[in-house]
């Protein structure tokens, strides 16, 4: 087959291997199941039934807060000084749709696509942590409705999406209205990092054999890059929310001028977060559009290589630019010229995008099927919305524009464009996947041209009415200024778009009552995904397949050859084993089976640990404080016994013979590498969230030109010292103890665990102790405020690690561990390395800083 043209009108059915045993696949299909009924729902794990249940609360969401308040304030703004809705309610559904769309829609229909389709596409039988996938729904629908139930007791937030101090702090907003925004929100927050982390290691970590990074398709090289922006964005905001939070409930300063705070700080904390957020829905738009416009055009992407640097690209400028919403703060002009220049700067890498699609489409034979259309119009309506934004980021003409309805127009274009027609063309392309029914394409195109136009006669109008002065955000506005024509077209654009909507629910209802049947590969297309039957068995891929090709389908006849040694390895798991979970790890780089790995089993665990995140939230919320320990024990418990170790399904002996035969280790008490990766994350997590603490203390100590305030004494360092010498000590201990359990030596690996705990334990005791005794001021300071928020967060870590110490602890004592399975106490020991170092530069930071200026 050539490089430039693909045949993709075979019979999809000879990609799939031939299976020795006709009643494996059936067996393997029992085993991955989730069991019936209730119990089935409550404790599911399967990567399908998380990926649906993500993307339909996504979809409700959307139509609840999306479709209905936009309708509802498009109807207010038809026309001049209308009454339809009062102010207060007018400033509830801006909040509220601005709210759910970044928060509780786009980002979760994403991580839905991301859990359902990866593991099909990357030839893999499930995600790494099931159980972590289905704790992130459960925090997510637990979040959503936590916010919404706000609505029940008429304490609607009304502060902006961005909900900006001091309109959010306790003078201007003193009843719970806000409380809502920020913990029912900070739960859904929760569970996008916990799906973030699952997306991460699933896509490095569990592909093809023979699928090396450059032969990934660029659906999940958008995906990851996505997945980990998650953790660098959404990290400062559960700060900057925890900040706000503690000045609304705790009485704390940090956003109050007068007594040393900023309220510039909510800002920065928050757009760390909010620009980041829109390439983080912008990125998996981009993977779910590299996929269906090269089947479509029946021609591979041009620029595979400029098409992942720009993705990567884009993830790393985004994170440069924050300050882009800040041009009327008041920044220096340097600084204003660095933020400038990075938010015209990520045009580049967009560029690229652009054009690689533009001469993938010239050099190919177009399909005009409904995916292709969406792709089309996501095409031309993100390039405007692309222009619009390199206008707001010279300072000059954003100063004029800021908080006007150009704005308005411009965001709408880049999110409804760049978003919501790339989440609608990924439904019509991989519903027939996962349904085994075909969406109509005649509602499929009336929904695709409602939305089209009705997007431009909305959106487009919005940018003139803007630039001739029109504010954003205001509930009427008077006769005679010329904004009225410009108004009522936007209002009949929206009138366009709800119909369009519609159109695709009864697509969806009417296709799943009675729709055509799918066969595997309907539209000819070229990843591993299309090879599977429509729907997909329960465990995926029987045998591994393996991947000599960007394109497996449209260059291999068959997915079971390789070299001899990977054929004589996936026909071996494709027989073996058949009494437990087990799926394949490879090599980062050359996509080589390094692990067989079990995979967890249904659990109601992550039901109750998701259960009492929420519980801690709710009781912050209705100032129930017990509650929230109520709520940290119920998490405890429920981890513990999420992660208690399983009798292995298999003995040493026999895991060696498998290695012995296939050259592949295998670890069924669980893998070593997926754990060790999953450690990482979140150390990592752990210093982001550090490190927004840190710029947060820094900013305030800049803000004010003494510190500590007058009539405050530098923290005594006796304590201080002791304690952090302690911790480190016992930080040390756990290596020790790891090297010596590697060596065989169980008595001085025991010995290390327990020295470990004694003196780690004993320091946390230490540090407590000197912080209750200090005298510096939790409410009169943001010097207090911030002192006590970072040693506190310091010790929380730290009490977390003591517990999965403890826990270790205990396992060693009843001989869980031995010379060849103690993967668990080498993540330890990363973790406390890494614990050890926060907990200096905390306390070096508090404590010696001060006394060194």
């Amino acid at each position: 087959m050539s490089e430039t043209s693909a045949d993709t009108g075979g019979d999809p059915g000879r990609y799939t291997p031939e299976v020795s045993d006709p009643g494996t696949a059936e067996e393997l299909n029992r085993l991955w199941d989730d069991p019936p009924g209730l119990r089935g729902q409550l404790t599911g794990v399967q990567n399908d039934l998380v990926g649906k249940r993500l993307v339909l609360t996504g979809f409700f969401f959307l139509l609840l807060g999306g479709s209905f308040d936009s309708l509802v304030m498009r109807l207010q703004l038809a026309f001049p000084e209308q009454e339809l809705v009062s102010p207060q309610f007018y400033n509830e559904l801006f909040t509220n749709h601005g709210s759910v769309t970044m928060f509780l829609v786009i980002l979760p229909i994403f991580e839905g696509f991301a859990i359902l389709i990866l593991p099909s596409m990357l030839g893999s039988r499930e995600m790494p942590f099931p159980r972590l996938g289905a704790f992130s729904y459960w925090t997510f629908l637990f979040g959503g409705l936590l916010y919404y139930s706000s609505a029940l007791f008429q304490l609607v937030p009304d502060v902006g999406w961005f909900a900006y101090v001091p309109l959010s702090g306790p003078e201007y907003s003193p009843d719970l209205a806000v409380d809502f925004w920020i913990l029912g929100l900070g739960v859904a927050e929760v569970g996008a990092i916990a799906a973030g982390v699952e997306i991460i290691i699933g896509i490095l970590k569990m592909r093809a054999p023979g699928m090396t990074l450059t032969r990934m398709p660029l659906f999940a090289w958008a995906f990851l890059v996505m997945a980990f922006m998650i953790l660098f964005a959404f990290t400062p905001l559960i700060i900057g929310s925890l900040l706000l939070e503690l000045d609304r409930g705790f009485g704390t300063q940090f956003f109050d001028p007068e007594l040393g705070g900023s309220s510039l700080l909510w800002q920065h904390l928050f757009w760390i977060f909010g620009h980041p957020e829109v390439y983080i829905q912008f990125i998996p738009a981009v993977g779910v559009v590299a996929m269906i416009l090269p089947v479509f055009v029946r021609h591979r992407p041009v620029g595979y290589i400029w098409f992942v640097a720009s993705l990567v690209g884009i993830g790393f400028l985004s994170f440069a630019l924050w300050a882009h919403h800040m041009f009327a703060v008041g920044l220096p002009p340097l600084v204003l010229s660095f933020f400038a220049a990075a938010s015209m700067a990520i045009s580049i890498p967009a560029g690229v995008q652009i054009f690689s699609w533009l001469a993938t489409i010239w050099a190919g034979r177009p399909v005009w099927k409904t995916p292709f259309l969406f792709v089309i119009g996501f095409l031309i309506i993100f390039v405007i919305g692309g222009i619009t934004g390199v206008m707001v980021a010279s300072v000059p003409f954003d100063l004029q524009a800021h908080d006007t309805y150009f704005v308005v127009g411009h965001l709408h274009y880049v999110l409804i464009g760049g978003v919501a027609f790339p989440i609608f063309a990924g439904v019509y392309y991989w519903f027939p996947k996962f349904s085994g029914k075909l969406l109509d394409e005649r509602l499929g195109k009336w929904n695709f041209w409602l939305l089209f136009i009705g997007v431009n006669v909305a959106f487009l109008p919005m940018h003139q009415v803007g630039l001739m002065g029109m504010p954003r955000r205001v509930w009427t506005y008077a006769a005679g200024q010329g904004w009225d024509i410009y108004n009522l077209i936007s209002t009949i654009g929206v009138l366009i778009i709800v119909p369009g909507i519609g159109i695709f629910v009864w697509n969806v209802v009417r296709t799943i009552r009675r729709g055509e049947p799918a066969d595997a590969n309907p539209w000819g297309a070229d990843t591993l995904e299309w090879a599977l039957p429509s729907p997909p068995k329960q465990h995926s891929w029987t045998q591994p397949p393996i991947v000599r090709s960007r394109h497996p389908l449209w260059d291999q006849e068959r997915l079971d050859r390789g070299d001899p040694q990977l054929m004589h390895f996936v026909r071996g798991l494709g027989q073996w084993p058949l009494k437990w979970r087990a799926a394949v790890v490879v090599g980062t780089a050359d996509g080589r089976p390094v692990e067989v790995f079990r995979v967890s089993n249904p659990s109601i665990w992550p039901l109750t640990t998701a259960g009492g995140v929420v519980l801690i939230f709710l009781a912050e919320l209705v100032k129930i404080r017990w509650g929230a320990a109520v709520g940290a024990a119920i998490i405890i418990a429920s981890v513990i016994a999420w992660n208690w170790p399983q009798p292995p399904p298999m003995t040493p002996d026999e895991e060696d013979e498998f290695e012995r035969e296939y050259g592949v280790p295998v670890n069924a008490h669980g893998s070593v590498i997926v754990a060790r990766t999953g450690t990482l994350l979140a150390i990592l997590f752990v210093a982001v969230a550090f490190s927004a603490l840190l710029l947060s203390y820094f900013y305030l100590r800049l803000e004010n030109p003494q510190w500590p305030p007058a009539g405050v004494s530098d923290p005594p360092l006796g304590l201080a010292a002791v304690a952090a010498v302690l911790v480190v000590l016992g930080a040390a201990g756990v290596p020790f103890a790891h090297r010596q359990i590697a060596q065989g030596d169980m008595r001085n690996f025991r010995g290390g665990l327990y020295a470990a705990l004694l003196l780690a334990g004993s320091g946390v005791v230490v540090q407590v102790v000197d912080l209750v005794r200090l005298d510096v001021g939790w409410t009169a300071h943001a010097y207090g405020s911030i002192f006590y928020t970072l040693a506190g967060f310091v010790v929380v870590v730290a009490m977390a690690a003591l517990i999965m110490l403890a826990m270790v602890v205990f396992w060693a004592s009843r001989g869980t561990y031995t010379y060849r399975r103690y993967a668990p106490i080498a993540n330890v020991a990363r973790l406390w390395m890494a614990m050890a170092v926060v907990w200096v530069l905390g306390f070096a930071t508090l404590y010696l800083g001060p006394a060194l200026t």
